[in-house]
């Protein structure tokens, strides 16, 4: 087990009883449960964290696709579907051996 420290938590009236007649339940301590609680809490938290730093990052990529887009346009559909044909024409020839 982790080197534990002691701290102090308030608790509201309901909590408590709950906590304690959880705890009795379970036949765990308290301390056990919030141990528990705050450990989920925090591998959640850490988690709503990365995913926000995801979402920034793809805006960011977003805003950084439309400046390109904006400064050089863009290519049309016809001509990557055109390059995808001869490729494949290409390809095909050399597999019959006719380069």
């Amino acid at each position: 087990m982790a080197e534990l420290y002691r701290a102090q938590v308030l608790l509201e009236r309901k909590q408590h009883k709950a906590l304690l007649a959880l705890a009795a339940a379970e036949g765990r301590s308290m301390s056990e449960i919030i141990r528990e609680a705050v450990a989920e809490y925090l591998v959640e938290q850490d988690e709503e964290r990365e995913l926000q730093n995801w979402e920034r990052n793809l805006e960011e990529l977003a805003k950084i696709r439309e400046e390109i887009r904006a400064k050089f346009g863009t290519l049309d559909d016809d001509f990557i579907l055109r390059n995808r044909e001869e490729r494949e024409e290409d390809l095909w020839q050399r597999m019959m051996g006719q380069e």
